[in-house]
């Protein structure tokens, strides 16, 4: 394997308002840079603002630059683009604790009546749909709509109503994520409660999603027991319309960041080479890791 990180030649820095953001156009360029005989020429890439990663960098503003894990070496010599390379064979061993970031398409599958199958949906847009249906429910409010109709259903009967019940439910949904729980918020603002109860919810989901990946991938979530919570943060939420594949379509992605510990280094390894979670053709799915000392608690 190799870890590779591929910036645009100085000659042909307008390429970057072409690719800059787009994960499908910088894919097909990338795939150049790999052999033509490579089944599935398999890599992974990230794309970054080159002026947040590299010291002193005097390119335009915004301009990209992409790491990749590939199986095979990248073509050191292209037209468009600067290549530098080396071997990635981590070693690891269960016990390890690694600093990572990682940007994903996090999904969860539902049942849908009348399907056979289950489809999945985005996390975050799930996490949001839910509790506004829940809230709704207790309300007995039949909400539809897009989410900015259905709050305002909600508040409109919320002020109609004895709202105890409901600020309750959202002070424990709150509550019950690490990051929120000292967050104070006045009971007598509703849209605010709500809209932090949301953020709740959808860290809540993005933290369950990550850790339920950890279990079959081999990691799982550093705890800080000083903080009283996990080593973890997700945020960046962005929507990329993929109008090429029809109307609506789609795909969402969401930067993580935090410490991780290996407790099965063989799987934890595969998943560093084979990616995290769908979308892996658009930049999504490599987690880039570094190892850090584990504290000793007294």
């Amino acid at each position: 394997m190799f870890f590779s990180r591929i910036r645009i030649k100085p000659d042909v820095r307008d390429l970057h308002l072409l690719i800059s953001g787009n994960g499908y156009g910088a894919h097909q360029l990338l795939w150049k840079l790999f052999s033509a005989s490579e089944a599935g020429r398999a890599f992974l890439f990230r794309e970054e603002i080159a002026r947040e990663q590299i010291t002193f960098h005097k390119g335009v503003r915004g301009e990209p630059v992409f790491y990749t894990v590939s199986e095979s070496k990248p073509l050191a010599e292209h037209p468009f683009f600067a290549v530098e390379s080396k071997p990635y064979l981590p070693r690891l061993v269960n016990g390890d604790r690694l600093a990572f970031r990682l940007r994903a398409n996090p999904t969860i599958a539902r049942e849908t009546e009348g399907r056979k199958h289950s489809t999945r949906h985005d996390v975050v847009m799930d996490a949001q749909y839910h509790l506004l249906r829940e809230i709704a429910a207790e309300l007995g409010v039949a909400a539809a709509g897009d989410k900015s109709v259905m709050k305002g259903q909600i508040l409109s009967a919320w002020r109609r109503s004895d709202p105890g019940r409901i600020i309750e439910n959202l002070q424990r949904i709150i509550g019950e994520n690490d990051g929120f729980t000292n967050m104070a918020v006045s009971t007598a603002n509703q849209p605010k409660l709500l809209d932090v109860a949301m953020k709740a919810r959808i860290n809540k989901s993005l933290e369950t999603w990550l850790i339920e990946k950890g279990k079959r991938l081999g990691f799982a979530v550093v705890r800080d027991v000083h903080r009283g919570r996990l080593k973890f943060q997700a945020e960046g939420y962005q929507w990329h319309p993929l109008p090429k594949k029809g109307r609506g379509a789609g795909f969402s992605s969401v930067d993580f960041e935090g410490e991780v510990e290996v407790v099965d280094s063989g799987a934890f390894a595969k998943a560093l080479f084979a990616g995290i979670g769908p979308s892996k053709s658009f930049g999504c799915g490599l987690m880039l890791v570094r190892r850090v000392l584990p504290t000793t608690d007294p």
